[in-house]
């Protein structure tokens, strides 16, 4: 081998070497905050691991490589190319106070894993240190204030401007798996398609898409109302006795078990009492629940307005609801005009109808 083939494959070496080091990422962080967060049981974290859009879905045989948590920190050593949307899985073992039962349960902590020194917020559930993760912890800390302040028009606002912002890197998916409750899935979809090839790619962001899609075949805003027929106690209901007869119709689908929706009720009734009188009709829906718990819970909430009762799983599966409350509203001539309405926004866009200054 001659002087000037030995300097060239060592150039090549070096280049190499600076390559590596150069896609080098640290993921760290200490879990005590999240151990304290699950007392009175005894939590002890076993394992970490990465799952990313690239193995997502694993061949037969094929095995996640698990780091040890000792005295509840982690470190994962590694290199990336390109910042890739991924999830931080914790292997966690629980046992109750008194020692009588154990199990093993998986925690999930989603984050964008690039190069740079990558830590973990465990109290908060964030991660910070590079570029991505500090936007994306910001916009996580933001979108739980305005969740919790029960802006929720503002809220997506929010997550379609930071989708916008970051539709070429991994931060944008991040808000879209954060946001994907809270947008239409007309609004998602529209949001993926934005994004960049590769955020396009994702298993995960794929997935959603199929189930949006789904989702999109049911009633969405700007479409006419779908009728259904709900028999209870020797009576027939109609969602079209209330819909498409003139009024503005909240329609609340709700259950007795559900503390959200037991939680949503007062700002619906306080929304009814105010503009029943000026062309609002309110109905409550309800599913997946026993009629004999529903009839126990309108009259502990005092609700004044109709109950369809033992909707079961009629209603929702026309209208593509899995969580409730969901809140539709619905133009008089059946039209909806918005789906997924809480807390204030009930106000808000009832006031714009009725010019409620």
């Amino acid at each position: 081998m001659n002087k000037k083939t030995i300097i060239t494959a060592l150039l090549a070496l070096v280049a190499i070497a600076g390559q590596a080091q150069t896609n080098s990422f640290t993921v760290s962080g200490d879990l005590s905050a999240l151990i304290k967060e699950m007392q009175p049981y005894v939590v002890k974290p076993d394992s970490v691991y990465i799952l990313n859009d690239s193995t997502r879905i694993i061949p037969a045989g094929q095995t996640q490589k698990k780091y040890k948590v000792t005295d509840g920190k982690f470190l994962i050593k590694g290199q990336v190319g390109q910042p890739i949307y991924s999830t931080l899985m914790i292997a966690v073992d629980i046992e109750s106070a008194d020692g009588g039962q154990k199990e093993r349960t998986i925690m999930d902590v989603p984050f964008v894993l690039e190069v740079g020194n990558i830590v973990m917020d465990s109290e908060k559930r964030v991660f910070r240190g590079t570029t991505l993760n500090d936007a994306c912890a910001e916009s996580k800390l933001r979108f739980q204030e305005l969740v919790e302040s029960e802006e929720f028009g503002e809220l997506k606002r929010y997550a379609k401007d930071f989708v916008h912002q970051h539709a070429a890197d991994a931060a944008g998916i991040y808000m879209l798996m954060l946001a994907k409750d809270i947008l239409q899935p007309k609004e998602t979809l529209e949001l993926i398609h934005l994004c960049s090839e590769n955020g396009q790619r994702n298993m995960e962001t794929a997935f959603m898409e199929m189930e949006l899609e789904e989702q999109c075949k049911t009633p969405q805003e700007g479409d006419m109302f779908k009728d259904f027929v709900v028999e209870y106690d020797g009576k027939t209901t109609r969602l079209s006795d209330y819909v498409g007869r003139g009024k503005y119709v909240i329609a609340d689908f709700w259950a007795s078990w559900c503390g959200p929706c037991r939680e949503e009720i007062p700002n619906i009734i306080a929304a009814y009492n105010k503009y029943k009188d000026r062309g609002l009709q309110v109905i409550g829906i309800a599913a997946w629940d026993k009629p004999e718990a529903t009839l126990k819970a309108i009259d502990e909430e005092q609700m004044p307005y109709p109950q369809i009762i033992n909707s079961q799983e009629i209603a929702t599966d026309l209208y593509g609801i899995d969580g409730i409350p969901h809140i539709i509203l619905f133009a008089p001539d059946g039209t909806i005009l918005a789906r997924g309405l809480r807390g204030r926004e009930i106000d808000k866009r009832l006031a714009e109808i009725f010019n409620d200054k």
